[in-house]
């Protein structure tokens, strides 16, 4: 900490000890959720750079920390007004704390096992909000879609067990029951 003030460089310090003494899914989000809170209402580390977006995606992801081998990775997203990402999961555990803004969450079950290449009959299970102040997680085998349902800007922080460029992640087309790999455009700061 710096000055007082909870940054990047300790909530990696303190995730990486929770990294290394447990293991179970459930456990390690569960400790992250209030450090990623801690984290995204503080304003000291974050630049205004962070509120980018990438106009091919509609949503701008900067890297702030990436472990060697891929794992730990922090990211804060920016979602473009009425931009998100469809139906996907993510293969790794999540946890998003918002920051700025507003994010409509769709959750989904999957109604199929997965075996046939390609093909994912999923069915709506729920819907949330994540505003400013709130945490929510993800685990291995959930899948949701996210969208900016506001008229600015919507930030927020996320860390995944492992670089979501790197866990072979999916997103779905419910209604054509398809699916296909997920890799997104990231700013390395």
């Amino acid at each position: 900490m710096r000055n007082g003030n909870y940054d990047v460089e300790q909530y990696v310090s303190d995730l990486r000890e929770i990294f290394a003494n447990e293991s179970n899914e459930k456990t390690i989000t569960d400790r992250v959720k209030p450090l990623a809170k801690r984290l995204a209402a503080e304003k000291a580390w974050f630049k205004d750079e962070y509120r980018e977006t990438d106009a091919s995606q509609g949503f701008g992801v900067h890297l702030l920390h990436e472990e060697e081998n891929h794992d730990l990775a922090v990211f804060v997203f920016a979602w473009e007004p009425g931009k998100g990402v469809g139906a996907h999961n993510h293969n790794t555990w999540v946890v998003v704390a918002g920051i700025e803004g507003q994010e409509h969450e769709v959750r989904y079950d999957r109604l199929d096992d997965g075996s046939k290449a390609g093909f994912a009959d999923l069915r709506e299970a729920g819907e949330d909000v994540l505003k400013p102040g709130q945490v929510v997680s993800c685990g291995y085998d959930d899948i949701h879609g996210v969208w900016n349902t506001g008229e600015v800007i919507s930030v927020s922080l996320h860390t995944y067990g492992r670089h979501l460029n790197h866990t072979n992640r999916s997103v779905f087309d419910v209604a054509a029951k398809t699916e296909k790999p997920l890799i997104v455009i990231v700013e390395d700061h």
